[in-house]
């Protein structure tokens, strides 16, 4: 029995707890912003800049909340699926990315956040440009040279460390052998004709 017979199917969803402390952060943030916008409003010293970029805050968190309550209550079933076959994240798409189309998997790192980000052939990047954020991390990405999907782990039941070891664990598994060595195949000698 091989290895990649022995590795069960996951299926990843988002943890409850994360997605109330992002909650909770992102309602106070906005209760801050609106608080320090409206009592301004009546400062002496305070600029229109400033009331300005209070408003501008309070906007962005509030939005923040409502996207994490609504997560809150539709965040029943997985979302992030690895096989022996591939990935998949119906945050980006319903297909699977197969392992074999996977070149590389690199932990990409941006300011405090942490991001996997799976090499792929550049007909399946396409596919899974995912959403706004995603599309721009992608073309930063592609910036520098790399077709990549980018998988989040932000609000799931397993962290971006443990995500990219499984990730890379899978991908081992379910590649063909000759993937990582290109030898060549010997020539099979001419049958005699009789």
């Amino acid at each position: 029995m091989s290895e990649s017979q022995n590795l069960p199917n996951l299926a990843i969803g988002y943890s409850r707890a994360r997605l109330l402390t992002l909650f909770g952060g992102s309602g106070l943030l906005t209760l801050l912003f609106a608080g320090l916008a409206f009592a301004w409003q009546e400062g002496k010293n305070i600029t229109s800049f400033q009331v300005a970029a209070c408003y501008v805050g309070a906007v962005f968190f509030g939005l923040a909340t409502c996207r994490m309550l609504w997560r809150l209550f539709s965040a029943r079933q997985p979302v992030v699926f690895i096989s022996r076959v591939g990935i998949r994240d119906t945050r980006l798409a319903d297909e699977t990315i197969a392992w074999s189309a996977v070149r590389k998997i690199m932990l990409w790192e941006q300011r405090t956040q942490k991001f996997v980000v799976l090499k792929v052939d550049p007909l399946i990047a396409e596919r899974f440009s995912g959403g706004f954020a995603t599309q721009a991390l992608v073309l930063m990405n592609k910036a520098l040279g790399a077709d990549s999907v980018v998988v989040k782990a932000g609000g799931l039941t397993m962290n971006t460390e443990t995500l990219l070891e499984t990730c890379k664990q899978y991908w081992g598994a379910g590649r063909p052998a000759h993937a990582d060595h290109a030898v060549p195949e010997p020539v099979p000698a001419p049958e005699p004709v009789s």
